[in-house]
């Protein structure tokens, strides 16, 4: 795969794609033995391409639907799907072509803004250079934002504050990536981006931070293997105060099997410059390196349906050995799109972390080890959709706008009874995005 399609691409993709898989889905299967013995079945052909998209296989899918598209050449719904089959198939130029067709036919209203909207991105994302990016902003409420612990006493016996605060926070984010293509000609390209996330809390300021990073590199392909080397920088605010800075560098590796399935490798390592802060007095303690080693596997059940499941390891190097740690991360999340844009994700991950020497702070003799649990589950719809559904009219300022809600539970169990939480919260976030 040489680009990948930015979530307004895929979002369109994927709802052509359940509409017709829906239709499909409910009807008997065509071998290709009956396509042979019956060449001019449009019909057939038609039903056929669905078939292999669901299992994955677009390249069938492509050229049945040019036998059908050389058939009858004006029926529009079969060069719309057409034309999402190429995007999948990251034929930019290949799509641009069919949408610049149907751009004088007599389609429905959706069906036209979605050609316009849609050539618009194709044509940014056949150029050389490309800008990508998105801004969000919305609210969540949390059971406890600031982590208060929910053990009564330390190990000590010593009485702890349990007194959690429910709170609100305004949030915001944003990201922007530049690509352009390297000499060549085997979709090699470079890219420099930068992102920032805020989160500002109505009351518990403990909470506030702000976040922000650069990250430049560049992607290489050979064959189905994607090579990414890359280097970093970031820098976190806790309360206007710069609490900790990084920089450092890694590689991603990216292995695509099939159209399906795909598994990828990474390693990086950061150098973690920390700072005391009002609510951290320890400063440099924390500073050294933090080296971390991935791999994952991403599974597409089907065109509506995408799996993946991640491990990490971890080991920071602190010049206090009181904060240094090796740590064991799993990560697990699913895809699944409703169609007109619409999606649920789900997620959960679990991390184990020990610490290589006690913390005298707490204990003399006992070094820490936490237990993190996190789960998060959203759904998501874009704004036209939205209006749609309730027979509100739309036009371009709703376009690419999308609204998400969501829920997440984490739970955080130590041996160091201070650092045991839970909380709870809920998020909305609506997001804009774009492409040049």
């Amino acid at each position: 795969m040489v680009l990948t399609l930015t979530m307004p691409i895929r979002t369109f993709v994927a709802s052509l794609f359940l509409l017709l898989a829906s239709i499909s889905a409910n009807a008997k299967d065509v071998s290709y033995e009956e396509i042979l013995a019956s060449p001019d079945d449009i019909k057939l052909s038609y039903l056929y391409a669905q078939q292999q998209v669901i299992k994955g296989d677009l390249e069938q899918a492509t050229s049945a639907l040019e036998r059908v598209l050389l058939l009858q050449p004006n029926w529009d719904t079969a060069r719309l799907f057409y034309a999402a089959v190429l995007f999948r198939l990251d034929d930019a130029e290949g799509a641009k072509r069919e949408l610049k067709l149907l751009q004088d036919r007599p389609l429905s209203a959706n069906q036209q803004r979605e050609v316009s909207k849609y050539l618009a991105l194709a044509t940014a994302k056949s150029k050389k250079t490309r800008l990508t990016g998105s801004i969000a902003t919305g609210f969540r409420v949390d059971s406890n934002p600031d982590m208060t612990t929910s053990s009564s006493n330390d190990l000590n016996g010593n009485p702890l504050d349990t007194d959690e605060r429910v709170d609100g926070a305004f949030l915001a984010t944003s990201n922007i990536r530049l690509e352009h293509n390297l000499p060549g000609g085997s979709g090699n390209f470079a890219f420099i981006e930068a992102n920032g996330n805020l989160n500002e809390q109505f009351q518990v300021s403990e909470a506030d931070y702000l976040t922000g990073g650069v990250r430049a590199g560049a992607s290489f392909f050979l064959q189905d293997l994607q090579l990414t080397p890359y280097v970093s920088a970031t820098a976190l605010e806790l309360q206007e105060q710069l609490y900790r800075s990084e920089y450092g560098g890694g590689l991603t590796a990216k292995y695509t099997v099939d159209p399906k399935l795909s598994l990828s490798l990474g390693a990086q390592g950061i150098y973690q410059d920390y700072r005391a802060v009002s609510d951290d007095s320890v400063g440099s303690a924390r500073d050294g390196w933090l080296y971390v080693v991935a791999g994952g596997i991403a599974y597409r059940t089907s065109e509506t349906n995408r799996i993946s499941a991640r491990i990490n390891g971890y080991q920071k190097q602190a010049s206090n050995d009181s904060y240094s740690y090796e740590a064991l991360e799993l990560i697990a999340s699913d895809v699944f799109l409703l169609g007109r844009g619409q999606y649920v994700l789900a997620s959960a991950s679990y991390r184990w972390q020990n610490y290589d020497q006690p913390d005298p702070k707490y204990s003399a003799t006992i070094a820490r080890k936490d237990r993190l649990f996190k789960a998060r589950v959203a759904y998501g719809i874009p704004v036209d959709t939205l209006l749609d559904f309730v027979n509100v009219e739309h036009g371009s300022a709703t376009s690419g706008l999308n609204v998400q809600i969501g829920a997440n539970y984490l739970n955080q169990d130590s041996n160091i009874p201070n650092f045991d939480a839970d909380s709870l919260s809920a998020d909305i976030l609506f997001t804009k995005r774009f492409a040049y």
